[in-house]
């Protein structure tokens, strides 16, 4: 109780020109969202039919069947529709709709460990909540990843508490949702490699995935279908290149597509283990300004490197790095960068028919991200060769410290 008298102590402090200000901005987030909602797309409509197939074969009880190819916690927040009045498409958008509030919460809640006060972190998740690819990408174009994206956001809030077990449940939440989550399992690598989360918190990963498929299973679902949904959908075929501003968009190629989607994956994960192998061999300390700046690179790279990346990949990305820019102010300039090429990358998909998708140069978008992918980068390693020399050093002076102590030894068992 004395948590929330202090709260609204603080509440009143504030002028009421303030409150009416911030009041407005979060009207407005509302509205423009709501200006959206008749917008819709295909993916949406497919939205639609699943939601359809749920209710004619009894709603809950249609979770036992094999309907689309997301996981079946996807499918229980089609089933909470089913419960809501309205036309369906509008029901689902709501659903999506409500965890970009979940979004901007873990945006304000990682920007207020780092500022001190409510005035920043508010200006953070303000910001988050009219980023252009966070507004269009649930009240718009009608796509789920602000819910991947937010657990995935939370497990790095929790990280940077130090609570592991609940970052842990976090990202397998994420990936329950979406096999994109993956996009941010090589901090989690990186965080167990470099000592800040223990290996037996993993066990979290499997237990909340298959936690989170429980009620499906239980209704009657196949278990080997149902947990195996995300294995088969890796030998599906797809193109080289899709629509995210990734380096694919530099290769203009119809032969042998196979062998450069397989060395994509093994290019990315050798950069994944590169960067993380450096970072655990130096000994850098992971702080939590360390470990933003790593999930932001790796936001980045994942997905420039992996082949097939849809435009809405980099959403993770978008957020991340916007919350870098409140750790680490200098890098102002990468969120601008990466919501600039995510965004256009959208055109060609919300606008097909108008002009323009085809006046943006796919390779100046990927050109923008890899920019962005440097820099970051360069902000995750720039002073690990300082660190590394600082450790050399400290070992050096601790050998000769022993010397002396080895000779006195030596010389004591001569006599």
């Amino acid at each position: 109780m004395s948590w929330v008298r202090d709260r609204i102590a603080r509440a009143r402090t504030v002028p009421p020109a303030e409150w009416l200000l911030l009041g407005g901005l979060v009207t407005l987030a509302l509205l423009i969202r709501y200006a959206c909602r008749s917008y819709y797309t295909s993916d949406l409509v497919v939205f639609g039919e699943w939601y359809d197939q749920l209710q004619a074969a009894g709603g809950v009880r249609g979770l036992r069947e094999p309907i689309g190819n997301y996981n079946a916690p996807f499918l229980y927040l089609l089933v909470i529709a089913g419960w809501l009045p309205g036309a369906t498409l509008m029901k689902i958008k709501l659903i999506l709709v409500a965890f970009d509030v979940l979004l901007v919460f873990f945006v304000h809640r990682l920007v207020a460990l780092r500022w001190p006060g409510w005035r920043i972190p508010a200006v953070a998740a303000l910001t988050a909540a009219f980023l252009p690819t966070v507004v269009i990408n649930a009240s718009m174009y009608g796509q789920c990843d602000s819910i991947w994206a937010a657990f995935c956001l939370g497990g790095v809030y929790f990280l940077l508490r130090d609570r592991e077990w609940m970052a842990v449940a976090f990202f397998a939440t994420a990936y329950a949702f979406k096999p994109q989550a993956v996009f941010i399992f090589p901090l989690l690598m990186l965080a167990v490699l470099g000592g800040r989360v223990r290996w037996r918190a993993l066990l979290a990963l499997p237990v909340v995935y298959v936690a989170l498929d429980l009620p499906a299973l239980l209704l009657g679902r196949d278990p080997v279908e149902l947990l195996g949904l995300y294995a088969g959908q890796l030998d599906e075929p797809s193109a080289l290149r899709r629509g995210a501003p990734s380096v694919y968009q530099y290769l203009q190629v119809t032969v042998g597509q196979g062998v450069l989607k397989n060395l994509g994956y093994l290019f990315a994960a050798a950069l994944v283990l590169g960067i993380c192998y450096v970072l655990v061999s130096t000994r850098t300390k992971l702080d939590r300004a360390r470990l933003v700046t790593a999930a932001t690179c790796f936001a980045i790279l994942v997905p420039f490197f992996l082949p097939a990346m849809h435009e809405r990949y980099f959403y993770l990305a978008d957020v991340l790095s916007l919350v870098l820019a409140f750790y680490r102010p200098r890098l102002w300039f990468v969120p601008l960068i990466v919501q600039t090429s995510s965004f256009l990358a959208y055109l060609p998909f919300l606008f097909r028919t108008g002009p323009l998708g085809p006046l943006v140069d796919p390779r100046l978008l990927a050109t923008l991200m890899l920019v962005a992918l440097v820099v970051t980068t360069y902000s995750l390693l720039y002073d690990v060769r300082n660190k590394a020399v600082a450790v050399r050093q400290v070992r050096a002076g601790l050998d000769q410290f022993d010397e002396p102590r080895a000779e006195r030894d030596a010389v004591g068992s001569l006599t």
